[in-house]
């Protein structure tokens, strides 16, 4: 299988879908079958990428067309990407089962598969990506199949007004990154992540030009360019308005799969122009700016948790804090904080998507997202309440799960740049746990509505799927850690050899 593939596997099946779906009468089950398909394979895919990249000891690249860096695009994809990239197409193979019979009344369910493996193929494509204009164009992918996806209710208020904010949003983010990436070619002459490695780094390299003018100013404006895009497209603060708004009006799926590799994708980008591209850039200033918009973000988050009165809303905010938390520590600028952030953006998307999931059964079962009509409704449905109180002890903190381990890391790794910093994550997941404690006595206490719906096979056994990998991932977490994330993150801030992987393939 060739590397390039892989993204354009949801891709294609995602541009055939309408008219196959027309073609065959747009039939449920026909659909169903062609998407899960599509999604299936692109997992497998996605496994071949992790093992390859684990059995080489350089990044994978990928020329398309044969034009080799820097003169034509290249895929280059290293152990920390692929790490990613597999949790990303698990979650949305989960999504897409999940939706099967969440959308049983939806019309227009070939045009919600379309969108969701558009969205996917360009969430893989970033997190792939070796061109920094090509970033670009993956966030433009992106950007069109979610807000499409985020209004699927078309016919709901809330819906077009969630998309809409998120749609002028995200058009106002990707602007601000098309020009930084002027600043970065006008004095590097090439948007090629290896070749820009290489200029910086002073390591020779093929078809190279000189650099222009001042390179610390150049980066210096494209820095601030791509962070403002960051604090938009992750929504840091103050760029998180759109995002509750977003998740209220949006399925439920839809709000997982944002929530868990949609919104990180602007972190990730940072990370790698942080960690790999330009390691060593001076980082005092990017550093404050990291941990004061971090911090506040993830008191904002926190805070805001505990006064919502719609449930999608305290998911959106619980999002918006742990997006403060891998902000922050970005910020760090360590071989410990990247090994930290690669960790826990795996484990926030699995305990994420089950806090989704479990919570969407709930709005299945009652049909309603306001907390007061989801009073009660947890005692007649105790397996579904067991795997949401997973969820929310796992993003809270709590040993043995999962995302313990990755906030022991967050917290180790701001603890050495600051105790202040540190304590930031020890209060909000305080602050965070509150606001889930009362979210779980309101669904478990109070009568329990009367409902004949019956919950879905694909729903519950997806969320107990979750629920399991949430307990194997942190009793595995010390194992996992040093096998496969400890390999990737040295790799990842190795920028010569992400150079060499490029220049082996110009020859």
């Amino acid at each position: 299988m060739e590397l390039g593939l892989i993204p354009v596997i949801p891709l294609g099946f995602a541009f055939f879908l309408p008219p196959v779906a027309f073609l065959t009468g747009k039939k449920r089950r026909f659909v169903l079958i062609y998407a899960l398909i599509a999604l299936t394979a692109t997992f497998l895919s996605s496994l071949w990428l992790f093992e390859k990249t684990y059995s080489s000891n350089t990044p994978l690249v990928y020329a398309f067309g044969n034009w080799v860096a820097p003169i034509g695009i290249v895929f280059e994809v290293d152990r920390l990407s692929a790490n990613i990239i597999l949790t990303v197409t698990f979650g949305f193979l989960m999504a897409g089962v999940y939706s099967m019979r969440f959308l049983d009344n939806s019309h227009g369910l070939d045009f919600f598969y379309t969108f969701l493996l558009g969205l996917e193929a360009g969430v893989i494509g970033a997190f792939m990506t070796g061109d920094a204009f090509n970033l670009f164009v993956m966030l433009e992918v992106i950007g069109a199949s979610a807000y499409a996806i985020v209004g699927f209710y078309r016919n709901r208020s809330k819906a077009i007004e969630g998309a809409f904010k998120y749609g002028i949003s995200g058009a106002v983010a990707t602007s601000l990154y098309f020009l930084a990436l002027g600043f970065l070619y006008a004095s590097f002459g090439t948007v090629n992540m290896a070749n820009l490695s290489a200029e910086f780094h002073g390591i020779s390299f093929p078809v190279t030009t000189r650099v222009f003018g001042d390179p610390a100013l150049a980066l210096a404006f494209f820095f601030a360019l791509t962070i403002a895009m960051v604090l938009i497209k992750s929504a840091i603060f103050p760029g998180h308005y759109w995002l509750p708004d977003a998740y209220q009006g949006a399925p439920i799926p839809v709000g997982a799969v944002m929530s868990g590799f949609v919104e990180i994708v602007g972190i990730y980008s940072l990370m790698r122009f942080i960690y790999t591209i330009f390691q060593g850039f001076p980082s005092e200033i990017l550093s404050l700016t990291f941990f004061i918009l971090g911090s506040a973000t993830a008191f904002l988050g926190s805070i805001m948790m505990t006064v919502q009165k719609d449930v999608k809303r305290i998911i959106a905010y619980s999002t918006i804090l742990h997006m403060g938390y891998l902000f922050m520590t970005v910020g760090a600028g360590t071989q410990l904080a990247l090994l930290a952030i690669n960790f826990h953006m795996v484990n926030h998307a699995i305990a994420k998507m089950l806090l989704f999931f479990t919570v969407g059964t709930f709005i299945y079962k009652s049909r309603s997202t306001e907390l007061d009509s989801l009073a009660g409704i947890g005692r007649g449905m105790p397996l579904t309440t067991a795997l949401f109180g997973i969820a929310t002890l796992s993003l809270v903190g709590v040993p043995p799960l999962n995302v313990f381990f990755s906030k022991m890391l967050i917290f180790d790794a701001l603890l050495q740049v600051s105790p202040v910093l540190a304590s930031v994550v020890i209060i909000t997941s305080a602050i965070a746990a509150w606001a889930y404690f009362r979210l779980f006595i309101i669904i478990w206490r109070g009568k329990s509505p009367a409902s004949q719906e019956e919950i879905p096979a694909s729903m519950t056994s997806t969320s107990l799927l979750l629920g399991i990998l949430v307990i194997i991932l942190g009793l595995l977490a010390p194992l996992l850690i040093d096998i496969y994330f400890y390999p990737a993150t040295l790799q990842a801030m190795n920028y010569r050899a992400y150079i060499e992987a490029v220049k082996m393939l110009v020859g």
